[in-house]
């Protein structure tokens, strides 16, 4: 396969691998705007220490301060959109499929500019089985409360 540099944007955004690059590669060279040509196979050894530099370097960075339990930082971590795709997809995804599974019933009120899921906290009281009120209070208790909007989803669904 021919890597273009459409087909490398692509990956990149997205947090895939492309032919023989990693996602994390794929990613590296394109924030470096490596020519398309420089990452046929077999890869240059040169082009594939920086890429694996710049690769650890963004690792270090979204991993890097957080503790093994600290769930909040990490969750934080993936919705921040400074931080590669390539590291955030994969929590993304397990984060939708936890949702999936255990809150079946629960469907997004609507969706932000961005394109995300955005939830209605009479909704999600209800998954849970508990009040607004109290729902409320835990975001209050944990310092999230500026997350929590009492508005309607700016787009909603039909």
């Amino acid at each position: 396969m021919t890597i273009t540099r459409e087909a490398l944007t692509q990956a990149a955004t997205h947090g895939q691998p492309l032919d023989h690059l990693t996602a994390g590669q794929v990613w590296a060279a394109h924030k470096l705007c490596v020519p398309p040509e420089r990452l046929q196979k077999p890869l240059a050894s040169h082009i594939a220490a920086l890429l694996d530099n710049v690769e650890r370097k963004a690792r270090r960075e979204f991993f890097g301060g957080v503790t093994p339990n600290d769930t909040d930082a990490m969750i934080s971590r993936t919705y921040d959109k400074q931080h590669p795709p390539f590291l955030r997809q994969p929590i993304l995804e397990t984060l939708r499929e936890g949702m999936d599974t255990f809150f079946p019933g629960l469907k997004p009120a609507g969706y932000d500019d961005s394109g995300e899921a955005v939830y209605a906290l009479a909704d999600i009281a209800h998954a849970l089985e508990v009040s607004e009120a109290e729902l409320l209070q835990h975001a209050e208790q944990r310092g999230i409360t500026d997350r929590i909007q009492r508005t309607p989803a700016p787009h909603r669904i039909h």
